[in-house]
């Protein structure tokens, strides 16, 4: 029964260590720092809890705009992220398979969290050390690729 019913949608704020917030520029989700009248322009991150995956790890999918557009991880070898106009509450019901280039496994230690791609283990959500630069992917978690995020609920 529980397949079937919709699943629960929830809003967050979402910043990197760095305290940079994340924003829409040129159809890309960038990373900076808003203050004043640019707080406004702040993405608020809506994810989903996608029960296609094992239960011993967190499996989540990400989105702004109210859940209609997906962040998706590209098929090839060397995977990107990509936004995705897709409503988030859809994807889950395509099964693993469908979904999987959309889920992330979240992982939390001292109240930091970390989001790795489903479709491309070892592959980690991040912003660059640099201001305004897109939310990426990287392998090598470090002072130039920022793997590590807080939350708030909205």
């Amino acid at each position: 029964i529980s397949a079937f019913l919709p699943a629960a949608l929830f809003g967050f704020r979402i910043w990197d260590v760095n305290q940079k917030s994340l924003y829409l520029q040129n159809n890309e989700l960038v990373a900076g720092y808003l203050q004043g009248p640019d707080s406004a322009l702040e993405e608020k991150i809506y994810w989903i809890h996608n029960r296609a995956f094992d239960h011993e790890k967190f499996s989540i999918i990400l989105s702004i705009q109210d859940g209609k557009r997906c962040l998706a991880c590209s098929a090839g070898a060397w995977p990107a992220l990509q936004l995705e106009t897709v409503n988030i509450t859809d994807l889950p019901k395509g099964g693993r398979k469908e979904s999987s280039r959309f889920t992330f496994f979240s992982s939390n230690k001292d109240g930091a969290w970390r989001f790795e791609s489903a479709a491309h283990p070892g592959w980690f959500l991040c912003t660059s050390s640099r201001a305004n630069e897109p939310l990426g992917l990287t392998q090598l978690p470090g002072p130039s690729h920022v793997v590590d995020f807080y939350f708030q609920p909205c």
